[in-house]
């Protein structure tokens, strides 16, 4: 997966708005919905859900580095600190699996730069791997 094909649009995202879908029936109680994703985000995880650097055992690979499995700045801070390309690769398949259980998650990451800053570390790193020869 071409990481680094992400990283404008993920910095573009810091700061920036992102709509959510609102009903108001005819009860008079308004509900919000959904984050209104686009289509760059909605490709971004479908292809990382399929790429090597995705790890379905993102739990297990954060606890083994005493890191509690969650989507906030303290923990992230943490993981960007690492040189590990499996620990950053497991803290982005949770922020990518957890809007499944807290809608918004993904919107909250593009805005804090979270999501910038941990695709840009995994890129730096993974480009540092030596390919296989083919």
């Amino acid at each position: 997966m071409d990481l680094n094909a992400y990283l404008p649009y993920f910095k573009s995202m810091i700061d920036r708005k992102i709509g959510w879908t609102i009903s108001n029936p005819e009860d008079g109680i308004v509900r919000v919905g959904y984050p209104l994703y686009d289509k760059p985000m909605l490709e971004f995880t479908r292809k990382f859900r399929a790429s090597a650097e995705y790890d379905p055992h993102y739990r297990k690979t954060l606890k083994a580095n005493r890191i509690k499995p969650r989507v906030d700045e303290a923990t992230i801070a943490q993981v960007l600190k690492s040189d590990d390309v499996s620990l950053i690769g497991a803290m982005i398949s949770l922020i990518v699996d957890w809007e499944e259980v807290e809608e918004g998650t993904w919107a909250q990451a593009l805005q804090s730069g979270e999501l910038y800053r941990l695709t840009k570390r995994l890129a730096e790193l993974t480009s540092q791997r030596p390919q296989l020869e083919k």
